[in-house]
C-alpha cells in the first residue's frame, strides 16, 4: 500500500469511527460509542496504517503514569468519603434548581484543577443523577454543566486533564517561550474539549455514565459545548494577553 493510500484508508476509518461514536447505537451495527473506538484502533491495524509496532510507540507512557497516580489519589479521597461529602456539601448549599446548578459547577472545576477532570466526572456522574432524579429535575443541564466545568477548570493546572499533561511532556520544548505555549496549547485544547461530545474524556464518561437515564445525542452536547467553547477561549486567550 502506497502512502496516499494509506492517508485515505486512515481517513475513511476515522471519520467511519467518528460516525459511529458520535451518533446513536444502528440496529445494523449495534455499538457503544467504546466499542465503536476500539473498533476504529483494530481496523488502522487490519488495514495496514499503522503496524502494531507504530501503535506501541504511539502511547504516551508518562502521562499515562501520571493518570495513574491522579486515579489512585483520587480513589483514595473516595473511599476517604471526600466525594461524598461533597456531594453533600452542594445538596446542603443548593436549595433551589438554579444554586443547586451553580454549586456544581464551582465545585466540579475547582475540584479538576485539584484531580484529574476526568476522575471527577466519573465519580460525580453518579451523584447529580441520583440528586436531579430525586429532585424530579431535567437531567440534561446539569450533566452538561458537569462536563463542561469540570473541563474549564482543568486548565487551571499541570494535573488538571490528559492534554495538559501530554502538552507539558513533548510538545513546546522547542518553541522559543515553553512556558507561554504550554498555557496556549492548553488552554486552546482544553476549552476545545467542550466543543462536541467527542472533545474530552470527560464528556464521554459523563454522557456514558447517565445513558441509562437520558440519551444524549451529537446535537444535544454541540449545541451548547460550540457557543460555550468560543466565548470560554476568547475569554481565556484575553486573560493571557494581559498576564504576559
Amino acid at each position: 500500500m502506497s502512502g496516499a493510500q494509506r492517508e485515505w484508508v486512515a481517513i475513511v476509518i476515522f471519520v467511519v469511527t467518528y460516525l459511529l461514536i458520535s451518533g446513536r447505537r444502528l440496529k445494523v451495527l449495534p455499538l457503544n460509542r467504546p466499542a465503536a473506538a476500539l473498533l476504529g484502533s483494530v481496523l488502522m491495524i487490519a488495514c495496514g496504517v499503522m503496524t502494531p509496532e507504530q501503535a506501541y510507540h504511539a502511547v504516551d507512557y508518562n502521562t499515562l503514569v501520571l493518570l495513574l497516580g491522579m486515579s489512585l489519589l483520587s480513589a483514595y479521597f473516595y473511599l476517604a468519603g471526600f466525594f461524598d461529602w461533597a456531594a453533600e456539601w452542594v445538596l446542603k448549599v443548593g436549595r433551589t434548581p438554579q444554586r443547586l446548578l451553580l454549586c456544581l459547577i464551582l465545585t466540579s472545576g475547582a475540584l479538576s484543577a485539584l484531580l484529574v477532570n476526568d476522575t471527577v466526572c466519573f465519580m460525580f456522574t453518579p451523584l447529580v443523577v441520583a440528586v436531579v432524579v430525586r429532585g424530579n429535575l431535567p437531567l440534561l443541564p446539569y450533566l452538561l454543566a458537569l462536563a463542561m466545568s469540570a473541563n474549564i477548570g482543568s486548565v487551571c493546572t499541570l494535573v488538571g486533564n490528559p492534554q495538559n499533561m501530554v502538552v507539558a511532556g513533548k510538545w513546546v520544548n522547542g518553541f522559543a517561550q515553553p512556558e507561554l505555549m504550554w498555557k496556549v496549547m492548553a488552554l486552546a485544547t482544553t476549552f476545545a474539549g467542550n466543543l462536541t461530545i467527542l472533545g474530552s474524556v470527560a464528556n464521554v464518561i459523563v454522557v456514558e455514565s447517565a445513558r441509562h437515564h437520558v440519551e444524549v445525542s451529537f446535537w444535544d452536547y454541540a449545541r451548547f459545548g460550540i457557543p460555550v467553547t468560543v466565548l470560554t477561549t476568547i475569554v481565556g486567550m484575553v486573560i493571557l494577553l494581559l498576564l504576559r
